[in-house]
C-alpha cells in the first residue's frame, strides 16, 4: 500500500502519493473539499440549503504534528445568509492512511442536517475517466468501468438540482453492504470509507459536472447526517482515505478497521456447515388464498431433501397470511392449528431436516390493534414527524389489488416497545417448534428517524447501531442449536447471522456483479441466491454463477407458491448436481480462506478460490460463449466445475 498524503493550499486540500498525482479543482473555480446542507425555516423554509467550502473563509489553518486543522467561525450559505455555526475540520495522517473528522458547534437557528466530508473534486485521477474502474459493495459487490459515465447516467431530469451536479448515490446500509468504495485509476486505487465504531447511516456518492459544463469532473464524497440542532456540539468521524494497489487492498483496510473496533467473529455452527439452501414456502397468500397447510410440510420437505435441500424457510404460517397482521404471529386454525404445526416440524426434524419460521422485523400493519393501541409510538418518523409508509401491491390474477392493498409503518429499533415486541416473537417461534428464528428486512430498509421521544433523541442516523445491538443480543440468547437469519446483506448484521436470505445486487447474476467484495471481507457469511422462481430460459447459468461465487440456494418456485421441487425436475436436478459438487469439497467451502483467482477473468466468467490446510480449490463457471482457461484448466462454454490446485 502506498502512502497517501495531502497539503493544504489556500484552505483547500490537495491529495498526492507515490505514483498518484491527481488534478483537483481549486476553490477559485468552484472546487470543494466539504459541503454542508442546512435545514432552515427563516425567513422561509429551506430544508436543503447548501453551504460550500469554496465560498467560505477559514479563521485559522494549521498543519502540524501530523494533523491539519481548518476552522470556520461561521457559515455562509448559497443564498447569502450567514449562520452562527462553528466548523472545525481535521485531517490526521495515520500511517499510510488519512483520517477525516469534523466538529460542529451549532449556535444558530438552522439544523445542520448533512455533512459531505471528505469531498474530492477531480479534474483527473491517474488516467482517463473512461478507463477508471469503480468497486463499490452494492449488495455483494459491483464493478463498473467509467464511474464518470455512471454518474452522468443518474441525471434525474426533474427531481434534483442536476444543473449543479449530477449524483449517483448509494445508501448504507442497503443497498450498500459496507460503507466503503474504491476507484482504480491506472496503477493506483483510491479507497474511501466510513470508519465509525458505532454504525450510522451514510451515503457514498459519485458525481460529475452538469450537462452543459465545458470541462469534466469526477466527484467522490461520503454523506453523513449529524442533524446538529441549536445548542449542540458534535464530532463526526472518522472517515478514511487510502491509496492501495487494487480493491483488495481497500478491503484489507476495512477489515483491519472493523477487527480493531466493533467486529468479533462468531464461530460457525456445525449444523450450518451442512446447509446448502432451503425451500421458501408460502402457506397463505397476501390476498388470502391458502396454498398449503401444515400437514403438507413433511411431503414438501421430503421432495427437497432428494435434491440436497434440507431446510424449509416457512412464510405466511400465521392466521392473517403473508404481509398481513404484522406483528401478530399466531398459528392459523384454517391451516391446521398450533398442534399440527408443531407435529409437522417435529416430523421433519425426525427426518434430519429443519424448519425456521418467518417474521418481519421492520413492518407494522397499520390495520392492526397493535398499531392503533401502542405500535404508533414505536414507528420511525420522517422529517415532518409522520410515519414512513409502505404500500404493498400483491394480487391474484386481477388488477384491483395492484393499486395497493396493504399499508405499513416501520418499527424503530430505538424504542423499547419495538425491541420488546421482537423478543416476544422470537420466544413464540421457539415455542411453536421452530428450529430458530428469521426476521425479514432487518438488514435493509433503514431510515432516518426524526422522533426525538425515542431513545436516539436528535440522532436521526443511528438505526443500524440499534439493530446491530439487538441482533447480537438475540444471537446470544438462542440455544439448542437454534438458527438465526435475516434478509439482505449488511456488514454489521450478516456476520452475526447463521444464514442470510440474499437480496440486492450480486445475489443474482449480471455482468457487472462483483460478489467477491463482501465475501472477501466476510468469508464466514452463509448467503443465498435470490430472484429465480421458475425454469426460465438460462436458469442453469444463474445457478452456476451462484455456485461459482459461493452462494447457497433459495428454492422458491412461483415465489413460494408451487407444490414442491418434483414439479420442476430439470431445475431440481441441477441443484442436486451442484449440491453434490459442493459436498465433495465441503470443508473448503465452509472453512477455507476465501480469495479470488490471480488472473483477470473475461466478462461472464466467475471463479472463487478456497484454501484449507495448505491445499486450494477453485470453483468456476464459464458463462462466456468461448472456451476460457481458469487456474490452468480450460473450461468449455457453460461449464461449471471445481479445480483442484
Amino acid at each position: 500500500m502506498s502512502k497517501l498524503d495531502f497539503k493544504v493550499k489556500n484552505g483547500e486540500i490537495v491529495l498526492f502519493g507515490d505514483g498518484f498525482s491527481p488534478i483537483m479543482r481549486e476553490g477559485a473555480v468552484g472546487g470543494d473539499f466539504w459541503r454542508i446542507y442546512l435545514d432552515y425555516c427563516e425567513p422561509e423554509m429551506n430544508r436543503e440549503l447548501g453551504v460550500y467550502s469554496h465560498a467560505q473563509t477559514p479563521v485559522s489553518v494549521k498543519d502540524e504534528n501530523g494533523t491539519a486543522e481548518i476552522c470556520y467561525d461561521r457559515l455562509v450559505a448559497e443564498d447569502g445568509s450567514v449562520h452562527n455555526v462553528e466548523l472545525t475540520l481535521y485531517i490526521k495522517r495515520d500511517g499510510d492512511k488519512l483520517l477525516f473528522s469534523a466538529k460542529i458547534k451549532n449556535n444558530g437557528k438552522a439544523r445542520v442536517n448533512e455533512l459531505q466530508y471528505p469531498f474530492f473534486d477531480f479534474e483527473k485521477l491517474n488516467g482517463s475517466f473512461s478507463q477508471d474502474v469503480l468497486y463499490i459493495p452494492n449488495g455483494l459487490g459491483y464493478r463498473g468501468v467509467d464511474p464518470h459515465a455512471l454518474a452522468e447516467s443518474a441525471h434525474t431530469e426533474y427531481m434534483a438540482a442536476d444543473y449543479k451536479n449530477i449524483w449517483k448515490s448509494y445508501n448504507y446500509p442497503a443497498p450498500l453492504s459496507m460503507p466503503w468504495m474504491a476507484v482504480q485509476s491506472g496503477k493506483s486505487c483510491l479507497y474511501m470509507g466510513a470508519h465509525f465504531e458505532k454504525a450510522k447511516i451514510h451515503s457514498l456518492n459519485i458525481g460529475c459536472e452538469p450537462r452543459e459544463a465545458k470541462t469534466d469532473e469526477l466527484l467522490l464524497c461520503i454523506s453523513s447526517y449529524p442533524a446538529v440542532v441549536n445548542g449542540e456540539e458534535l464530532t463526526y468521524g472518522d472517515f478514511c482515505a487510502a491509496l492501495t494497489d487494487d480493491w483488495r487492498g481497500g478491503a484489507d483496510v476495512y477489515r483491519e478497521f472493523i477487527e480493531s473496533s466493533w467486529f468479533t467473529p462468531v464461530p460457525k455452527k456445525d449444523s450450518i456447515r451442512r446447509l446448502d439452501g432451503w425451500q421458501r414456502i408460502i402457506l397463505k397468500h397476501q390476498f388470502g388464498e391458502i396454498i398449503h397447510k401444515y400437514e403438507d410440510l413433511p411431503r414438501i420437505y421430503a421432495e427437497g431433501v432428494k435434491y440436497g435441500i434440507n431446510m424449509i424457510l416457512l412464510f405466511a404460517w400465521w392466521s392473517e397470511g403473508m404481509d398481513n397482521g404484522y406483528p401478530n404471529y399466531e398459528p392459523d386454525p384454517a391451516l391446521g392449528g398450533v398442534e399440527k404445526l408443531r407435529a409437522a416440524i417435529k416430523e421433519i426434524n425426525d427426518q434430519g431436516g429443519r424448519v425456521v419460521l418467518y417474521a418481519n422485523g421492520h413492518l407494522i400493519d397499520i390495520a392492526t390493534d397493535f398499531y392503533k393501541n401502542e405500535g404508533w409510538k414505536y414507528t420511525m418518523k420522517d422529517i415532518d414527524n409522520n410515519d414512513y409508509r409502505e404500500h404493498y401491491k400483491f394480487s391474484n390474477n386481477g388488477t384491483l389489488l395492484r393499486y395497493g392493498n396493504k399499508s405499513f409503518a416501520n418499527g424503530c429499533y430505538g424504542t423499547e416497545g419495538w425491541i420488546r415486541t421482537l423478543d416476544e416473537i422470537t420466544r413464540k417461534h421457539i415455542d411453536f417448534g421452530s428450529n430458530g428464528t428469521f426476521f425479514d428486512q432487518i438488514a435493509c430498509c433503514m431510515r432516518h428517524c426524526f422522533d426525538t421521544t425515542h431513545t436516539h433523541g436528535n440522532r436521526i442516523d443511528e438505526d443500524p447501531q440499534y439493530r446491530h445491538e439487538w441482533v447480537k443480543k438475540t444471537r446470544e440468547s438462542l440455544t439448542n442449536d437454534n438458527w438465526f437469519g435475516t434478509e439482505w446483506v449488511c456488514d454489521r448484521l450478516t456476520p452475526y447471522m447463521d444464514f442470510t436470505h440474499g437480496c440486492g445486487f450480486g445475489t443474482r447474476y449480471s455482468e457487472d456483479s462483483y460478489p467477491y467484495m463482501f465475501h472477501y471481507v466476510f468469508p464466514e457469511a452463509q448467503i443465498s441466491n435470490r430472484f429465480i422462481h421458475d425454469e426460465r430460459a438460462g436458469f442453469k447459468s444463474i445457478l452456476n454463477y451462484d455456485f461459482a461465487v459461493g452462494l447457497i440456494y433459495d428454492v422458491s418456485f412461483y415465489r413460494g407458491r408451487a407444490e414442491g421441487m418434483d414439479d420442476f425436475p430439470e431445475y431440481s436436478n441441477h441443484v442436486k448436481f451442484l449440491c453434490s459438487l459442493r459436498e465433495k469439497y465441503r470443508p473448503f467451502f465452509t472453512d477455507g480462506k476465501f480469495d479470488i483467482v490471480e488472473e483477470v477473468l473475461p466478462r461472464k466468467v466467475f471463479a472463487t478460490k478456497y484454501t484449507l490446510d495448505g491445499k486450494s480449490i477453485v470453483a468456476a463457471w464459464n458463462g462466456s460463449p468461448e472456451p476460457v482457461t481458469v487456474a490452468g484448466k480450460e473450461l468449455a462454454s457453460g461449464e461449471v466445475t471445481v479445480i483442484e490446485l
